[in-house]
């Protein structure tokens, strides 16, 4: 890691830094990159994979089809109507 990446990286993030800063800031993603590489070191061939952080499982429910047709309740209740509809003042003439 040079100064000339961390100005680049400070340009593609937009972000506007002064030299003393800079230079602690190389620092930092130089440790960044450290730890990075040290977490590839290790050996994770005995790890089950997770597939939610939260290790839940998914509650599983019966696909029962059921229809709750409640048309002529709901067109009994309207001010208007007609078989299938409700009936509303037109609005666009």
């Amino acid at each position: 890691m040079d100064q000339e990446t961390v100005r680049t990286i400070c340009y593609l993030a937009r972000l506007e830094i002064d030299e003393n800063k800079s230079e602690k800031i190389q620092k930092d993603l130089e440790t960044i990159i450290d730890l990075i590489g040290s977490l590839q070191t290790i050996d994770t061939s005995d790890v089950e994979p997770l597939y939610s952080p939260l290790e839940m499982t998914a509650l599983m429910h019966e696909d029962i089809e059921k229809s709750d047709n409640k048309k002529e309740k709901f067109l009994e209740n309207a001010a208007a109507s007609n078989e299938d509809y409700f009936l509303v003042p037109r609005v666009v003439e």
